[in-house]
């Protein structure tokens, strides 16, 4: 719907670029312009840096959505969805979609975007060939992969990597062919790009370089991918992730001047005076684009011209890239490989690379591997081009701590890479609007709602601006349904005896019945307040719990008995085997918790299984303590010094099944060759000759952690006070679904040493409230769940 007296502005595409555009001109007045968006997907504009955590399941595709419908339509933006433009009219300038419908403009804005390059060979057309791009591409990978086997990511760049791991977290075997002698190239030098590789393959991801694809093989579906050198590589799977190439089709169509992109000046004005152009889909000064933040500072540029300010134009600046694989913590800008003169640091052991390229005592590439901390700063004096020759000693530091200060950032300082945000956008943005949190921030300037990484320093610079002001993530509302922290609510929970998810609400003025984000935790928080006399509200917890069992991808369930410290009696295991052989189980497998677990159980038989079985459940599926993992110790052990088999069944039968904020696993260690893996477990114990050392928040999943170490212990006895004071201080202090490693690192283990084992008082307390929460634990199977699973413990082994 045109209205009378604005200028009409059509944007030709829905993509990160128009979005950016789009934000940045209604901030000069939504009342100035008609504003209409035509799109070609379904979707609204998405965030297709995270693409990949679509794949690994980590983020929803709504998650990526940048701006709902509603968004729209309170800003009086009318927008097209499913909707290609296929035709520009520049002489009466309008637009034509495929449809038949028409949209007059006085400016265009085309933000076209890039098609992904496919190789032009034999069996490209295979079912199976997919390339990596947009949300489609997501449903077809992750059909595809659904039959397992091994998949190839032809590629090695920053998105095939990304899709690798994704790939292996879904199961599938999964190796990189990369054409060049080095994955990443572009960014990463001869060393970082073998410390890479090494991290790669560590993963169980294949890596072949220096491999060019001849063909793709199969019978209608792909089964084989055959090099030019001859050899070949099963395949039922392939991504194709070899670089993108600007959308010019629309454009050339037009008759506006393109080489390999739309041609652009400074200003983003194409040659026709009345058509901007920004995004993957121009060329800039004989330069093409496919990373986030010159794209986002393109649509700040265009927007200013279109407001009538004009005082923007464009300038190709360095771009700095993060890989967003779990357990790589790489970065990479500007010219990594160039240069005679550089600072570099390599710890080969460790595996931590930093280098600095330097010309003429300015910073003009960086490489990160192992640690990346420093990114953000050298990237600063990158961007700037200051002289940073008196501090070249420096360069290469951590930011200063125990008592030293902390290097301040200065305003022109990027913090968002991604989006072209600074220091001085995000303070003035803090005062001017009154932002209080990292959320606030994301909102209103954008930074850290790309890719996430910078989201560290923008808290760096919320509590470097307001101080005592400042609101971290843990302090923030709880969702959008409410304005209550955490905090807040388990005081409420607390002082006015709510016992029951709705209460809660009520009580609390709740938005709406909730979402999936505050259900599961105020239920969690009710069942915290108060053990054994809080409604559990099933339809507040996930499938998983409802059902208590864990759901297959293909619909079936896994049925997993506890075994305490995995110990067990061949009465208990001839149980299992008969159950299976009798309701014909898929799938039988030992667990990485020392478990035998049962897979592809339907739902329906689930209750029979159990009762068969008559064991307790191992909570496989559960928010709860779930597993005490135990090497044989000195009971059958040579090395052993310490009797971790029977502290790990004792451990367990005290805490097992306990509700956590999140998952916790234990495992317990006769001597320090750590066979039960302590050191990357929620909880470790480990034998020693003077008795017993704990340790906690390991994380050995997608994130690597190394535990800390808590204290050392004379006898099992006080081993077992100080994780369960330790475990009830985490139950009450983290956030719901924050694992203790998570915590660890937000809270400091110095700190919560002192809260929860420096005074004996307060370990007395936390003890008898964790046991008092034991004691509410029943078993979901047994009894229609009201029998304490700590009596089913006692005839256990």
């Amino acid at each position: 719907m045109e209205r009378k007296g604005r200028q009409r502005i059509v944007v030709v595409g829905n993509g990160m670029a128009a979005n950016a555009f789009v934000e940045e001109l209604i901030k000069a007045g939504p009342e100035k312009y008609s504003l209409t968006v035509f799109g070609k997907e379904a979707h609204t504009g998405y965030n297709r840096v995270l693409l990949s955590q679509v794949l690994t399941g980590e983020k929803k595709p709504g998650d990526l959505v940048m701006h709902p419908p509603e968004w729209y339509k309170e800003r009086g933006i009318e927008v097209h969805a499913s909707k290609e433009v296929v035709a520009i009219n520049r002489g009466s300038r309008k637009v034509v979609t495929g449809c038949g419908l028409e949209a007059g403009y006085d400016k265009l804005v085309l933000a076209a975007g890039s098609l992904p390059i496919r190789p032009d060979m034999e069996g490209s057309g295979l079912e199976g060939v997919v390339t990596f791009r947009d949300l489609a591409d997501c449903d077809r990978i992750t059909a595809l992969a659904a039959s397992g086997g091994r998949a190839v990511v032809v590629g090695g760049g920053l998105l095939g990597l990304e899709a690798a791991w994704a790939l292996k977290t879904l199961g599938m075997e999964v190796t990189v062919v990369h054409i060049m002698d080095r994955l990443m190239e572009r960014q990463l030098d001869e060393r970082a790009a073998m410390l890479l590789k090494e991290s790669i393959e560590e993963m169980g991801i294949g890596v072949l370089l220096k491999k060019e694809a001849a063909a793709f093989e199969g019978s209608g579906r792909v089964e084989k991918i055959r090099f030019k050198d001859g050899s070949e590589i099963d395949a039922g799977l392939v991504v194709i992730s070899i670089g993108i190439r600007p959308n010019t089709e629309l454009a050339r169509a037009s008759g506006l001047y393109c080489e390999r992109g739309v041609v652009v000046s400074d200003t983003m004005q194409t040659f026709d005076p009345s058509v901007y152009s920004i995004g993957e889909c121009v060329q800039h000064r004989g330069l093409t684009f496919g990373l986030a933040a010159p794209i986002f500072e393109q649509a700040r540029v265009a927007a200013n011209q279109l407001a009538g300010d004009g005082r923007r134009s464009f300038k190709n600046s360095p771009v700095s890239a993060r890989l967003k694989v779990h357990g790589i913590d790489l970065y990479s800008a500007g010219d990594a490989c160039g240069g005679d003169d550089s600072i570099e640091y390599f710890d080969r052991k460790s595996r931590v690379y930093k280098k600095v390229v330097m010309e003429d005592g300015r910073v003009k590439g960086i490489v990160l591997f192992g640690d990346s901390s420093r990114g953000p700063s050298l990237f600063g004096f990158l961007t700037s081009g200051a002289d940073v020759t008196h501090r070249r000693g420096e360069l290469l530091e951590g930011e200063r701590k125990e008592g030293k200060a902390v290097e301040v950032l200065s305003d022109d300082a990027p913090v968002c890479g991604c989006k072209g945000i600074t220091k001085g956008m995000i303070v003035a943005a803090i005062r001017s609007k009154g932002l209080f949190t990292r959320e606030d921030v994301k909102r209103e300037t954008g930074a850290s709602s790309s890719c996430g990484g910078c989201a560290p320093l923008v808290d760096r610079v919320l509590e470097e601006t307001l101080g005592a002001d400042f609101q971290s993530a843990a302090s923030a509302a709880m969702c959008a349904c409410t304005r209550y922290t955490r905090d807040d609510v388990i005081r409420n929970i607390r002082e006015k005896g709510l016992r029951s998810v709705s209460e809660v609400m009520e009580t609390l003025g709740w938005e709406g019945v909730g979402c999936e984000k505050c259900r599961p935790a105020l239920n969690y928080y009710v069942l915290l307040a108060w053990p054994g006399k809080a409604a559990d509200d099933l339809t507040s917890r996930l499938i998983n719990e409802r059902a208590h069992a864990n759901i297959q991808k293909d619909g079936t369930f896994s049925v997993v008995p506890r075994m305490y410290g995995g110990v067990t009696t061949p009465a208990d295991l001839k149980k299992i085997a008969e159950v299976a052989e009798r309701h014909r189980v898929p799938l039988v497998k030992l667990t990485g918790g020392q478990r035998i677990a049962l897979f592809g159980v339907p739902r329906e038989e689930l209750k029979e299984i159990w009762s068969e079985l008559d064991m307790p459940s191992g909570h496989a599926y559960a928010k709860a303590v779930r597993t005490v993992k135990t090497c044989v110790g000195e009971s059958f052990c040579r090395y052993g010094t310490q009797d971790s088999m029977g502290l790990g069944v004792e451990i367990e039968k005290r805490i097992a099944g306990i509700p956590m904020p999140a998952k916790v696993k234990l495992g317990v260690s006769g001597c320090p060759r750590n066979c039960a893996e302590s050191g990357v477990k929620d909880i470790g114990v480990v034998g020693v000759a003077s008795g017993w050392e704990v340790y906690a928040g390991g994380c050995g999943g997608i994130e690597l952690r190394a535990a800390d170490k808590l204290g050392a212990y004379k006898t099992g006895e006080e081993a077992i006070e100080a994780l369960s004071a330790l475990l009830q201080h985490y139950r009450e202090d983290a956030s719901y679904g924050e694992r203790t490693f998570k915590w660890i690192a937000r809270r400091g283990i110095e700190n919560i040493r002192k809260e929860a084992l420096d005074d004996p008082e307060r370990i007395k307390e936390l003890c008898a409230r964790l046991d008092e929460a034991a004691g509410a634990v029943t078993d979901p199977w047994n009894g229609e769940g009201r029998m304490p699973l700590r009596k089913m413990a006692q005839g256990a082994v």
